[in-house]
C-alpha cells in the first residue's frame, strides 16, 4: 500500500484553507486567511523527512491545519507509534527519545496511530490505528476533488481525521472551521462556497437556529451532509432535508475505538433491525441482554491493533467490541438512547439524558436540549433539563409547562424532568457535543 505522502502527491492546486487569528491588534477580530497548496505540503513533509534521524514514538500537537498535515504526511509510515496530542496533553506507554530514531532510507512498518477518545462520559483512551484502517471508509474518485469540505471537528480527533482524510485522498479542498465560533463558521461556510459539511447534530442545530442559511441570499446550497458523534433524531433529519432538498444527508455511526461501522442514509434515525443479522459493509453487530450495542468491524482483523486495543477497550471471545451504546429495537428499527456509562441514577433507575433529549426535539418547541442530573439526598439523582425554543415559538406564555405534559405522554414517570429550564442558548464543547459533566447544584 502506498503511504499517505505518495497517495497525496499526485494531486495539485488549493488544498486548505486555514484561518488564523489577524494579530494585528488587540481589538482586531478579522480572520487572517491562508491558502496551502498540494505542492506546499508536500514539499514541507519531504524536507521533514530528509532531515533524518526521525523519533520511533512521534507526537504531533494541533498548532495549525498546515503543519500539522505537513507532519502526518511527514511521519506516516516512518515512525513506529503517531500520537495525536489533544489539547491537554495525555500520557502513552512510549516516550519519544531523542536517542531512539528511525532512518528516513529504511521503511518501517507501518506506522500505528494513537488517537484518543473524547472522554465526553469518562477518562480519555489512548486507540490503536493505522493509515489502512483510518482510510477504510474513504470513498476515492474524480467525482470528490471539487468538494469542499468543512472541518468543523478537531483534525487530531477520529471524526476531524476522517474529513481531512476524505479531502487529502481526493485532492479536494479542505476549509478549516475549527478554531471559531458557530457564527464565525457559518460566515467561514459561506464565504469559502463550502459544498459538504460533516458535523454533530448539536452543531447541524445551531447551525439551523442561526437562520443564516435559510436567510441567505442567493440561497446556500450543500451537496453532502454528514453527522455523527451524538444520537440523530428525526426533526433534525426532516429539517435539514427541507433546508437542503438537493443534498446527500447520511448519519454515519463511528467511534474512535470501533472505527466507522455503518452509515444510514434512509432519512431515518437509527438503523435497519436486519442488520443485527445479516451485517452491514462486512461488519457484524449485535445486542446484549442488557441492550448494549457490540460491533465486529473489518479493521479487527488486524490481530497487532486488535492485541493492542483489547487492553483498553472490552472484546469479546468473537470479538466484537463494546460500544456502550444503549438501544432499543421497535418494530424494525434499532435506535439510540444513550451511553450506558451516561445514565443518571433516579432511585435505582437508569435514566438516558439523550433520549430525554430525543424526546424535547420531538416537541415543535424545543430547537435545542440539554439534560442532565441534580444530586438528590432523597432519590440519589434527579432528571433537569435546559432548553432553547424555537425562535417562532417565543409566544407561548407557559413553555415549561407544555413540555412537561410533552413528556408525560413519552416517558416513563422517573425519566420525566423535575425542572426544565428556559434558556438562550446550550453550551458546546470542543468536540461539537454537548457537555455530560457539568451537574445542577444538589438538592
Amino acid at each position: 500500500m502506498l503511504s499517505l505522502l505518495e497517495q497525496v502527491s499526485k494531486f495539485t492546486g488549493i488544498a486548505l484553507v486555514h484561518n488564523t487569528r489577524a494579530e494585528i491588534s488587540i481589538n482586531d477580530n478579522a480572520q487572517a486567511i491562508q491558502y496551502t497548496t498540494y505542492e506546499t505540503l508536500i514539499a514541507k513533509a519531504k524536507v521533514l523527512r530528509a532531515k533524518g534521524n526521525l523519533p520511533c514514538h512521534a507526537e504531533l500537537s494541533f498548532k495549525d491545519l498546515t503543519t500539522f498535515v505537513a507532519h502526518l504526511l511527514a511521519y506516516e509510515s516512518m515512525v513506529e507509534n503517531l500520537y495525536l496530542q489533544p489539547e491537554t496533553a495525555l500520557a502513552h506507554t512510549h516516550e519519544s527519545s531523542t536517542n531512539t530514531t528511525v532512518s528516513t532510507q529504511k521503511k518501517s512498518a507501518a506506522t500505528v496511530w494513537h488517537l484518543a477518545t473524547s472522554g465526553t462520559t469518562g477518562t480519555p483512551k489512548w486507540i490503536a490505528h493505522t493509515s489502512a484502517s483510518l482510510c477504510r471508509a474513504i470513498k476515492q474518485g474524480q467525482q470528490h476533488q471539487h468538494t469542499r469540505w468543512a472541518l468543523c471537528y478537531q483534525p487530531f480527533r477520529y471524526a476531524g481525521l476522517q474529513v481531512l482524510l476524505q479531502s487529502l485522498l481526493n485532492g479536494a479542498t479542505l476549509v478549516d472551521c475549527t478554531a471559531t465560533d458557530t457564527a464565525e463558521k457559518l460566515d467561514i461556510i459561506k464565504r469559502e462556497k463550502v459544498n459538504a459539511i460533516s458535523a454533530t447534530p448539536t452543531l447541524w442545530r445551531q447551525f439551523l437556529l442561526s437562520g443564516a442559511f435559510s436567510n441567505s441570499q442567493p440561497p446556500f446550497t450543500i451537496d453532502k451532509i454528514t453527522l455523527g458523534g451524538e444520537i440523530t433524531d428525526a426533526p433534525l433529519l426532516a429539517q435539514l432535508a427541507s433546508q437542503f432538498p438537493n443534498a446527500k444527508i447520511m448519519h454515519v455511526y463511528a467511534s474512535t475505538e470501533a472505527g466507522v461501522g455503518f452509515a444510514v442514509t434512509d432519512s431515518q434515525p437509527g438503523f435497519p433491525k436486519q442488520w443485527l443479522t445479516a451485517g452491514v459493509n462486512g461488519n457484524s453487530l449485535k445486542v446484549d441482554s442488557e441492550n448494549v450495542l457490540w460491533i465486529k468491524t473489518v479493521a479487527a482483523k488486524n490481530t497487532e491493533l486488535a492485541k493492542v486495543n483489547s487492553t483498553i477497550v472490552e472484546v469479546d471471545s468473537q470479538g466484537y467490541v463494546n460500544t456502550n451504546d444503549v438501544v432499543m429495537i421497535e418494530d424494525n428499527r434499532v435506535y439510540f438512547k444513550g451511553r450506558a456509562n451516561g445514565a443518571i441514577n433516579v432511585g435505582g433507575q437508569k435514566v438516558h439524558p439523550e433520549h430525554v433529549e430525543q424526546v424535547l426535539l420531538q416537541s415543535p418547541l424545543v430547537s435545542q436540549a440539554r439534560v442532565y442530573a441534580k444530586q438528590s439526598s432523597i432519590m440519589g439523582q434527579l432528571v433537569v433539563a435546559d432548553v432553547v425554543l424555537c425562535a417562532s415559538k417565543d409566544t407561548e406564555t407557559k413553555p415549561a409547562i407544555a413540555l412537561l405534559l410533552h413528556c408525560k405522554k413519552h416517558l416513563d414517570r422517573f425519566e420525566i424532568p423535575t425542572k426544565i429550564n428556559v434558556t438562550d442558548s446550550i453550551a458546546i464543547n470542543a468536540t461539537g457535543k454537548i457537555g455530560r459533566s457539568q451537574q445542577a447544584s444538589t438538592e
